[in-house]
């Protein structure tokens, strides 16, 4: 298993998906002007809510890691990402024959670098599609292209990361073949011909608690074809074509959630019960959400304005998860004074599987200061939604270990 290696790579991205700025978290609080009348306090009572809500598509495509599977948890019900891919063979201009001919070898190839879950044997189905990925456009979690023929079913069960092979039909490999001298001519008559495949994960058998997530290199799907003449005319053809993606951004994936008889599925429909656990889902079907109730009207309350906020923390415990791993990031989002999601992220504290998050104290104190605290809309998600398939329970505001919120203030 390759963990955690993503958080590091694929940064920039988040930034561009939320368009939202880094929280600078050493930014000190402000600076009196009568520092000699200056006193420190600190507290932690603060009120707080905690639930969980569906969250908004994500964008799919030009992500990091491609994912492809699915998993069914008691906490989040059942997860699946399929995968559209446009294929562009590795060399164009061929003729091919069109009688006297077999099929030697036809399979898709598949890089894996991580596996999320718990893997068993998976059903996938893998079909043609007849529109393809354009590479200028973004595509998000609900989006889908047509589909046409089956052109074989596969089974996935692997454990580490590989390059895996996983043979097709191979009377599908000879329509390939039929491809004309038109058809062959370009990179976009090809794609007029054959728009690419969706690989299409097959549920009905998962268990509780069983099933994987497969996050896949960014250009590791491809088509493998290989033939040969019965006419001892070999030498006229070029008899082994790989089918690639031209381009990382002509694949996305496609997510589904039925969160039908989880345990999320009752903190969505009574968003009180988060107050005993609440969750998030890294394929963003669900959002962990936070409030601070009290915090403002603390500080408006007689007095309290004369506070310099000097740290804000806030810390929350999770349940821990033998089969579906907690994330080693997390990041914690907000809306600023200018209306501009902006975030912090923190490390998973493993011995205590904790995550404390530090927000800007001058962020706060402006907040505070123009009676917009309560407006932040505090999200907690992972800091690669598209790109993750990590899921998380919070213990809530109601649980024998709950969120705690502290506030490190200078008052003058």
């Amino acid at each position: 298993m390759n963990k955690g290696k993503y958080f590091i790579s694929g940064l920039c991205l988040i930034m561009a998906l939320f368009s939202c700025k880094k929280d600078d978290a050493n930014i000190g609080g402000e600076i009196s002007e009568n520092p000699g009348s200056l006193s420190t306090s600190l507290t932690d009572t603060f009120k707080i809510v905690t639930y969980s809500a569906i969250g908004d598509s994500v964008i799919t495509s030009e992500r990091s890691n491609p994912m492809l599977g699915a998993y069914k948890s008691e906490e989040l019900g059942l997860v699946v990402s399929g995968i559209f891919a446009s294929l562009t063979p590795d060399s164009l201009d061929r003729t091919f024959p069109t009688a006297d001919f077999q099929i030697d070898s036809f399979y898709l190839k598949l890089d894996i670098v991580d596996v999320y879950g718990l893997p068993t044997n998976q059903t996938f189905e893998v079909y043609r599609a007849t529109e393809f990925v354009n590479e200028d456009s973004l595509y998000y979690s609900v989006d889908s292209l047509v589909t046409s023929d089956l052109i074989g079913t596969i089974i996935i069960n692997e454990t580490d990361s590989n390059s895996y092979i996983f043979n097709l039909d191979s009377i599908y490999g000879s329509a390939l073949l039929s491809a004309n001298i038109t058809d062959m001519g370009s990179k976009e008559s090809f794609q007029s011909f054959f728009g690419g495949i969706y690989i299409k994960p097959i549920t009905s058998s998962l268990n509780e608690n069983e099933g994987a997530i497969y996050l896949l290199n960014r250009t590791g799907v491809s088509l493998h074809l290989k033939y040969s003449t019965t006419n001892n005319n070999n030498d006229l053809y070029d008899l082994e074509m790989d089918y690639k993606l031209s381009t990382d951004n002509q694949i996305f994936a496609k997510y589904d959630h039925n969160f039908d008889n989880s345990e999320v599925n009752d903190v969505l429909l009574d968003t009180i019960l988060g107050q005993d656990f609440f969750y998030s889902q890294g394929l963003h079907g669900a959002i962990a959400k936070i409030n601070f109730p009290t915090v403002q009207n603390w500080y408006s309350a007689s007095g309290a304005k004369n506070y310099l906020i000097n740290k804000f923390e806030l810390s929350i415990s999770t349940e821990k998860n033998n089969i579906f791993e907690l994330p080693q990031t997390l990041m914690l989002t907000y809306l600023s004074t200018e209306g501009i999601r902006t975030f912090t992220t923190t490390a998973l504290n493993e011995q205590s599987n904790t995550y404390e998050f530090t927000i800007s104290p001058s962020e706060v104190s402006e907040q505070l200061k123009l009676n917009m605290f309560n407006n932040m809309d505090f999200n907690i998600s992972h800091p690669f939604p598209g790109s993750n398939p990590n899921q998380v329970k919070f213990m809530g505001s109601n649980s024998n270990n709950a969120p705690t919120v502290k506030i490190s203030y200078t008052s003058y």
